[in-house]
């Protein structure tokens, strides 16, 4: 292996030689009045193609050294721990890794945190072997699967993982499990470890790998060590292979002043480097798809501009090339073919920048990225017990994210890292960023342990244990939905509300819509609550008066935002069946009305999804009511039967805007809400709250009567 390791380095140092030897022949054979300008462009662009071939089957020599140490540490072993660094466990390894172990007889499974991860590996894998997804290699994500009888190599979201152990508690159809990018610690990260120590307690044949381009390895391998007594590293059951990678050089910018707008400097910055940055592909990264979506505005306007000019121009003032521009966006919930555009080779001469979340940090490679903008920022859960809903924050980054962030810049070449945030700020961030166990409303992961058998939470091994009074908070949720009886064991209603892929109060309303009548609206209902960003935000001006006339004319209601969705997905479904052949017409009204297109397709394929668990698999069908089925009645029964999974999460009006939650917290109702200037209701109840510095507000409000929390929940409410 070493042997052929200098030979491909003798035969890259060899061709360097002599393509500089051609190169200088190249010029004294031209005359001097000829132009050499494209001459010089094709050599260039030969010498790139033959130095990237080489580094490639540089990589394939390394991989395949790590292969041998990968099986003879794993004959030797029953848990390994694959850690490198960000460099070294990249996209190339994540699809290599699972092929060799498939290669020595493994049917393998490989968990990813996000779905846009899990699909775009499945269906690079597939495509290395030459094949379509769902033959040998598949993927199944949230809402989205291709995979056979004969796949033996399934790359999956931990969620799916988690559900298979509903219908094979030892996941006997699998003999190696991969989970990967543990270092995130997601909830279902840690819930997955825990409940894989089990299944390799049990299943003496099963082989764990857990994989992470930054992790604490020396803690994991003592969590996953199933020997009774701890000795030398030969008694273990678990080792640790660290990955060495080869690290292109990176220049890390800080700017000099803290930036009021970072979404606008980031902007800013795009176009800087556009104008005055050699030739590479530009990665920045946001909070969420709405900022991508507020910058991806005026990107392309400026992109379309700048290839327009490029028709009359050779360069910049800067005296760098010109290129053509094309912006993409990259977060979660965009859709599977929208996605996969950011894996695509730009046209020539054609720069490519991608806006994206923080799943682009380690969960996906994008090639050809040369520089990275690191607004210093992600968005993080945030449960807090006293108002009993989790929230997402804004908060600033970890050094070990803002490491994964700027070597994105240094995976093909020497890269370039601007972060929008001074030296000092840097010099004061965490260095990791809490485990997500100790920061989340634990009432969904808790009732899938429990469906899974798990009777003792309280002693359930954890890598990490939760906190008490989240914990605690979490099963008093449980109890109040009727999911728990009172010993403390799972109700036929709770093992219902596990198999479907929402949060349990969500779930709860949709488990009682057959009760109320209304089980069409409370699939709307809840996928719509499933994604965000429905009304499109433009930054202000006329646009953004037109944008809130709009909303308010076709779609506020004084119920509240929840019903405003309804209208909302119901006006989009009408325009949807009006011309099913055509998606403009859906388009057109979502431009006419400021309603995002792509999120609206994204609840629909969700409903889609609901129907068929709540029609098909539990059979459900709507109770017949006297009274007509339309107009006031059916809108209360709608309400009351929202009121029924929501009744938790009740407020009281104190004053002008201000509510107090039943359990003490002060609230305030969201500026975006539709009963922010409205006549505001006596009571509401809320599905989520967002804070911003020391106010916490609440949204996705709508009004309810204080009669209906008695009659839905009886046993939570007393008049006083």
């Amino acid at each position: 292996m070493e042997s052929i390791k200098k030979s491909v380095a003798d035969l890259t140092e060899h061709f360097n030689l002599k393509m500089a030897e051609f190169q200088k022949d190249l010029k004294s054979a031209i005359p001097a009045t000829s132009p050499t300008s494209n001459i010089n462009h094709q050599f260039n662009s030969f010498r790139a193609f033959v130095l990237t071939a080489l580094e490639n089957l540089q990589l394939q020599v390394e991989l395949l050294s790590r292969q041998n140490d990968e099986i003879e540490m794993r004959s030797r072993r029953k848990i390994l721990l694959v850690h490198g660094v960000a460099e070294a466990y990249n996209t190339d390894a994540k699809s290599a890794h699972p092929q060799y172990l498939n290669e020595v007889g493994h049917r393998v499974c490989v968990t990813q945190p996000r779905v846009a991860a899990a699909v775009s590996l499945g269906v690079r894998v597939a495509q290395e072997r030459g094949e379509e997804p769902g033959r040998t290699v598949g993927y199944a994500a949230s809402m989205t699967s291709s995979r056979g009888e004969d796949t033996s190599i399934v790359f999956m979201t931990e969620g799916v993982l988690l559900r298979e152990m509903f219908a094979s508690p030892l996941l006997m159809q699998y003999s190696c499990i991969v989970l990967d990018e543990v270092h995130e610690r997601t909830l279902l990260t840690d819930v997955l470890m825990g409940l894989l120590k089990k299944v390799a307690k049990k299943r003496r044949n099963l082989k764990l790998v857990v994989s992470s381009a930054t992790m604490d390895a020396e803690f994991l391998r003592d969590f996953f060590d199933l020997a009774d007594k701890k000795g030398p590293d030969r008694g273990r059951t678990s080792a640790i292979m660290s990955v060495q990678g080869r690290m292109h050089p990176i220049d890390v910018f800080y700017v000099e002043e803290p930036v009021p707008d970072y979404v606008k400097a980031t902007v800013e910055t795009v176009i800087k480097i556009h104008e005055n940055e050699p030739f590479g592909d530009i990665l920045a990264f946001l909070t969420s798809q709405e900022e991508i979506l507020s910058a991806l505005e005026p990107l392309r306007e400026y992109a379309e501009k700048n290839n327009t000019d490029n028709k009359t121009r050779r360069q910049f003032p800067s005296g760098v090339g010109s290129a053509d521009m094309v912006v993409l966006p990259m977060y979660g919930s965009l859709p599977h073919y929208q996605q996969i555009k950011v894996f695509q080779t730009a046209g020539r001469n054609e720069r490519k920048v991608v806006l994206a979340t923080n799943i682009a940090e380690t969960s996906i490679t994008i090639p050809g990225v040369v520089y990275v903008i690191d607004c210093g920022f992600h968005k993080l859960p945030h449960f807090d017990p006293s108002v009993g809903v989790e929230s997402v924050c804004v908060t600033s980054i970890s050094k070990n994210n803002a490491a994964q962030r700027a070597g994105r810049a240094g995976r093909t070449s020497r890269g370039k890292c601007f972060r929008l945030y001074t030296e000092s700020e840097y010099d004061k961030l965490a260095a990791s960023v809490p485990p997500e166990m100790c920061r989340s409303d634990l009432s969904g992961m808790l009732l899938q342990l429990k469906a899974l058998g798990i009777h003792n939470l309280l002693r359930f091994t954890f890598p990490t244990a939760p906190p008490a009074k989240c914990l605690l908070a979490g099963l008093e949720s449980l109890y109040a939905l009727g999911a728990l009886a009172s010993d403390g064991n799972l109700t036929p209603k709770g093992a219902k509300l596990a198999e479907m892929p929402l949060k349990p109060t969500v779930a709860a309303m949709l488990y009682n819509s057959a009760e109320y009548g209304c089980i069409e609206e409370m699939l709307s209902i809840a996928a719509m609550m499933h994604v965000d960003g429905v009304f499109r935000k433009p930054s202000g001006g006329r646009e953004g008066q037109r944008s809130r006339i709009a909303r308010r004319n076709n779609f506020e209601v004084a119920e509240g935002d929840i019903i405003m969705y309804l209208n909302v997905y119901d006006a989009y479904s009408k325009t949807k069946s009006r011309d099913k052949k055509s998606s403009k017409a859906c388009k057109d009204w979502c431009q006419r009305l400021y309603i995002n297109h792509r999120v609206m397709e994204k609840a629909c394929e969700i409903r889609r999804s609901l129907e068929k668990l709540i029609k098909g698999n539990f059979e459900m069908t709507d109770k017949v009511f006297d009274e007509p089925d339309l107009g006031t009645g059916k809108c209360r029964r709608v309400m009351r039967c929202v009121s029924s999974g929501l009744f938790g999460q009740a407020a009281r009006r104190t004053g002008a805007g201000e509510y107090s939650h039943l359990r003490g917290a002060s609230l305030g109702v969201a500026p975006d809400s539709c009963l922010h200037d409205a006549p505001q209701p006596p009571w509401v109840v809320f599905a989520a709250v967002q804070s911003s510095g020391d106010k916490t507000y609440m949204r996705e409000l709508m009004a309810v009567e204080k009669e209906w929390l008695l009659e839905v929940a009886p046993h939570y409410y007393r008049e006083a």
